[in-house]
Order: C-alpha cells, then sequence, then structure tokens
C-alpha cells in the first residue's frame, strides 16, 4: 500500500558565495521537516516556491496533506498593513504560493498543519491578520525569539481543553521552543485560538469547524526526536492524509 503524500512547502534560499562568484539561487526547508513526515509513515514531497496557479493546482492534485513550513514573513500588505521596521525576509512569490495552496487543499478537504510562519500563511490565506513585532506590540511580552542553537523549551503554552490540539498532543499545558517575532492578531474566516502562552500571545489555532486545519506558532520538527510529545502533531497530519486518501479511492 503506497504512503500518503505530504506536501511541504519551501522557500528561496541565496547560496552564499564569494564576491565575483555566481551565486546559486536554492530551493527548499529544513530536512527536519521531511524527517518527521517520513517517520510518522508519510512520503514527504517538496512544493515548490512558483506563483504560477497552474502549477500549484498541478502539485497540489497529487498530495493527500500541506504542511505549511517555517520562513521569512507575510507581506503585510496581503493584509492590509504597511511593513513594520522590523518586517524581514519577505517574499511575495511564496506568499502567493502559499495561499493558493491553502485555498486548494481547504477546497479538496485536505489535512493542513501550519508551523511557524505557516500559522501565519494560513490565517492571512483565511483573511486574517498579524501583530507585525510582538515586543513593539507588547513591550512585556515573554521573550518569543530565542536564540540557542540548541532546541530550547522556552515559554509555556496553555491549551484550550476542547481543542483538537489537546486532542493530539494529550495535554493542556507544555513547554514549547519559541522562534518567532510575528503572531496571528485578527482571526481568519472559520478559524479559532487553541493555544496562548502565558503573555497571551496566540500561539495556535485551528479550524472552528471540525476540519483537520491545524496551526502552530513553535517548531515541532525542531525538537520532536527530543520531545516525542511534538512528533504526535506528524502523526496526526500522516493518519489524517490516510484518511483524505481513503475517502477518494
Amino acid at each position: 500500500m503506497s504512503k500518503p503524500i505530504i506536501g511541504i512547502t519551501t522557500g528561496r534560499r541565496n547560496q552564499a558565495t564569494a564576491a565575483g562568484k555566481r551565486q546559486t539561487t536554492l530551493i527548499g526547508c529544513p530536512i527536519e521537516y521531511l524527517q518527521c513526515v517520513e517517520r510518522s509513515g508519510g512520503a514527504p514531497m517538496l512544493l515548490p516556491r512558483i506563483g504560477e496557479a497552474e502549477v500549484i493546482a498541478s502539485v497540489m492534485a497529487a498530495v493527500d496533506a500541506l504542511l505549511l513550513s517555517g520562513g521569512g514573513d507575510v507581506v503585510s500588505l496581503a493584509y492590509g498593513e504597511q511593513p513594520h521596521p522590523k518586517t524581514t525576509y519577505q517574499d511575495p512569490i511564496r506568499d502567493e504560493m502559499e495561499f493558493r495552496a491553502v485555498r486548494i487543499a481547504l477546497q479538496r478537504r485536505l489535512p493542513v498543519l501550519g508551523i511557524c510562519r505557516g500559522i501565519q500563511s494560513l490565517n492571512v490565506a483565511l483573511g486574517g491578520t498579524l501583530v507585525q513585532d510582538i515586543h513593539s506590540d507588547q513591550p512585556e511580552a515573554h521573550q518569543h525569539y530565542t536564540h540557542e542553537r540548541e532546541t530550547v523549551l522556552a515559554h509555556t503554552i496553555d491549551v484550550e481543553p476542547d481543542s483538537l490540539l489537546a486532542g493530539i498532543l494529550g495535554v493542556t499545558t507544555t513547554a514549547a521552543n519559541s522562534w518567532h517575532h510575528q503572531a496571528v492578531k485578527g482571526l481568519g474566516e472559520g478559524l479559532r485560538v487553541n493555544c496562548r502562552s502565558r503573555d497571551g500571545v496566540i500561539e495556535g489555532i485551528e479550524s472552528s469547524d471540525g476540519r483537520p486545519v491545524l496551526g502552530l506558532q513553535c517548531h515541532p520538527e525542531d525538537c520532536s526526536e527530543q520531545y516525542p510529545l511534538f512528533q504526535r502533531l506528524f502523526d496526526w497530519l500522516v493518519a489524517e492524509a490516510s484518511k483524505a486518501r481513503a475517502g477518494r479511492s
């Protein structure tokens, strides 16, 4: 029996080169996403950073679930705001690719998991807005961007007991790693908050009508081997992808 295909979004990376040498532009994502999907029994497939609608539709036709990976900031004009001075690494082509992929996934009733930037692009794709810089908006907030080389579970998140997330993790409180300076502000259509940090920052969202749609600010792919609790998120995604595939056969 073939494995469910998990489409993972990619971003643009410019390879560091010496002065005067030709620079190579790379498209990809951290390998940990692929490893987590594989450990959970899925077949990872990278979605290209291309804005062409027909290309995205063709690739999305082959997948059973969508995983929105981390990366830079969503272009603020996409949710009607001018850019904050601390905005970094905007990529409108990637934005358009991810927005299209989210809408196709929802139309096909495919499971969606958004991680870090992924929760933000999911929210904006559905009409939501973002806090452009947490500490400018909320100076007393916890540190949400840690700089340690190894994964550190930096702060606590409190999970809504009746949420999909609580059912997956099996807990209503956990520590999480944290590498973000932006966060969800106004919720997109059909979404609800499923967890917050103790300073009130939204750390997770999910569908409000029971669809398999989930977004988290933490990076479970970076700590799932050390903390197996977080591998459950990929187990859930692959299991839901298997259901989606079975429902179409």
